[in-house]
């Protein structure tokens, strides 16, 4: 594993399988609380920082809570992202993530207007709902990928996009909502 310039790095009992060849290049913020499950399979690569991606973000952020579930593939790679995992997030092999993408399966608060008024019932009470990437997906930069969600194999999100509903498998989606844009020729 190679870890350059400046990564914090918490692990509270977590189950943490790391892959060869991992690569966190630049500022990365890792916090995997007690009792979460995770797995990075081979020749993984955080892109973090000004030096290391296309956009001015200064890290890349994962967070992994208590009893979660993340699961990245072999040979994909993430910049400057930032990945909130409550329940559970499935990523891929050979997946590109842009810069400055968010990747959230929770809404972090109530729904309920009256339950908000109490911070601490308000983040007890949010919604959460896995997300799945299957493998071959490339996603452009500053895109949220919603809770809920699948983005099906060798799909592309175009850059900006906000993916609130499941993209089928070999489509251009894009937009905020994004929506079709075209099939992929094989």
């Amino acid at each position: 594993m190679i870890w350059q310039h400046y990564c914090i790095f918490q692990c509270d009992r977590g189950h943490v399988k790391l892959g060869k060849s991992i690569q966190f290049k630049g500022h990365c913020r890792l916090k995997f609380y007690p009792g979460c499950n995770v797995s990075i399979g081979d020749d993984f690569i955080c892109n973090s920082g000004v030096e290391n991606s296309i956009d001015t973000a200064l890290c890349s952020k994962i967070v992994v809570q208590k009893d979660a579930s993340l699961i990245i593939g072999s040979h994909s790679g993430i910049s400057n992202t930032t990945i909130h995992c409550h329940s559970k997030i499935s990523i891929g092999n050979f997946v590109n993530i842009g810069a400055g993408t968010m990747i959230f399966d929770t809404n972090f608060h109530s729904t309920n207007w009256k339950i908000r008024e109490n911070r601490v019932q308000d983040v007890k009470e949010s919604i959460n709902s896995p997300i799945t990437i299957e493998d071959h997906v490339f996603i452009g930069a500053g895109c949220f990928i919603c809770k809920g969600v699948t983005i099906g194999e060798k799909s592309i999100i175009a850059a900006g996009s906000v993916i609130c509903k499941d993209v089928p498998k070999g489509e251009i989606w894009g937009g905020n909502p994004a929506r079709y844009i075209k099939k992929i020729d094989s």
